[in-house]
């Protein structure tokens, strides 16, 4: 079943950016970022992937935009994430939150380094930049 779903192409844009931009903030209220940043890690502890080239295609099969690193250092990792549904969600909502992205990312790193990890994001033109902090010096594999 999870196969069929993130091979279908039939992801409809629109309706997730209004779930995700429109009706989830109106719903969480101030408690908007802390609870999806904690739904990503969430999302992400249930979902075994291994190394950088499963999370980056993970990133595209859900729809939440091309994913690509830009560097890792031993206690550091930024990434990049760009693509049509950044520039719709951005051009529906200037506001958009990248927390859910943030928090999988975090948790991804975690499990596969075994140390802890946190993550920020923010905004840089037309692209959101996702920094992951981890606890020890690590990487994640290719």
């Amino acid at each position: 079943m999870a196969e069929e779903l993130t091979s279908t192409n039939s992801l409809n844009a629109f309706s997730l950016t209004v779930l995700r931009d429109r009706v989830l903030p109106d719903i969480l209220q101030e408690d908007h970022s802390e609870i999806t940043y904690w739904a990503g890690k969430s999302l992400a502890r249930t979902i075994d992937l291994h190394g950088i080239a499963d999370i980056i295609r993970f990133f595209s099969d859900a729809g939440f935009g091309s994913l690509t690193i830009e560097s890792q250092k031993e206690t550091e990792q930024v990434w990049i994430l760009a693509g049509e549904i950044i520039d719709m969600r951005l051009y529906e909502n200037d506001a958009a939150s990248f927390d859910l992205e943030t928090g999988f990312l975090a948790a991804q790193t975690q499990s596969q380094i075994n140390y802890g990890a946190e993550g920020v994001w923010k905004l840089d033109k037309n692209q959101v930049i996702i920094t992951i902090y981890t606890e020890a010096p690590a990487v994640l594999p290719q």
